[in-house]
């Protein structure tokens, strides 16, 4: 026992250090939950280091995966959870960032974890259950269409890349609310976005680059986009910019300023995103 304790103290005090882990709530949560317990097909010291963890395979690619903790530290940060929430977490995997968004939201708040893997799910649910985390709700359905249109949630968090917001996400996050999502996004790459709703409208509370393993299900089907540039030069010139800030809307939400406003607008099936560099 006091070998994790130490070994999960050094992983929280060295993501604090380089400041990675700003959040005290977030940090108690990781104190608290056994992360070995999570993967125990690798050593204590391995579970506890600054790496993803590969969980299963099919083939030769890796199609679950649990984040290195600095990713999900990054993750958790903009989501701003808090307690007596209720959470929707799209990708169990592993179960261990339903137990941190257990502990993060306490015995008034509720987790609804969502899983496509039945073989997963069920894992995952079943370690939950014998390490005391009975108020996370294992679901084993594609989570891009499960959600139900009367379920309300004061956050979302994806923990696969995406290219789109699916129209059963915008729905069910209350206004205020918040959603960290990890997008790709044409002429910029990959980010964990964390966004707020403000009426019709999502409005970026942080972007990290990050490297996710894609959403499988309805939401993996290829996606149509257009990408519009203010500037065309800045379409003919590809190369790596830091955006400064993101807006998203639904496609029938949109309007002129949109487009007025971002350097770059990215339109898909049911999202318009808006990005402006720095």
């Amino acid at each position: 026992m006091e070998r994790e304790i130490r070994l999960r103290e050094a992983m929280v005090a060295q993501l604090e250090r380089a400041g990675l882990l700003r959040s005290r709530v977030v940090a108690s949560a990781m104190r608290a939950v056994p992360r070995h317990r999570f993967v125990p097909a690798v050593s204590m010291e391995d579970a506890y280091a600054d790496r993803a963890i590969g969980l299963k395979m099919s083939d030769d690619d890796i199609i679950s995966s649990i984040s290195q903790p600095s990713m999900i530290a990054q993750m958790l940060d903009p989501l701003a959870a808090q307690a007596d929430d209720r959470i929707l977490e799209i990708g169990t995997g592993s179960g261990y960032n339903a137990a941190l968004l257990a502990e993060i939201v306490g015995p008034g708040g509720a987790v609804t974890t969502i899983e496509l893997d039945a073989e997963m799910g069920a894992r995952a649910s079943a370690l939950l259950h014998e390490l005391g985390y009975d108020r996370v709700n294992v679901r084993v359905a594609d989570g891009a269409t499960a959600v139900e249109e009367s379920q309300a949630f004061d956050r979302i968090v994806v923990t696969a890349r995406c290219d789109d917001i699916s129209a059963n996400w915008w729905e069910a996050l209350r206004e205020g609310g918040r959603m960290v999502i990890p997008l790709r996004l044409p002429a910029a790459g990959e980010f964990a976005v964390g966004f707020e709703r403000r009426g019709d409208r999502l409005r970026g509370v942080g972007v990290y680059p990050c490297a996710f393993i894609a959403l499988r299900g309805e939401a993996a089907e290829p996606v149509q986009e257009h990408v519009f540039f203010r500037d065309s030069l800045d379409a003919a010139v590809p190369r790596i910019r830091t955006i400064r800030s993101i807006e998203a809307v639904r496609a029938y939400d949109a309007t002129p300023e949109l487009l007025n406003e971002a350097d770059v607008v990215v339109a898909r099936a049911v999202t318009m995103f808006g990005i402006r560099f720095a």
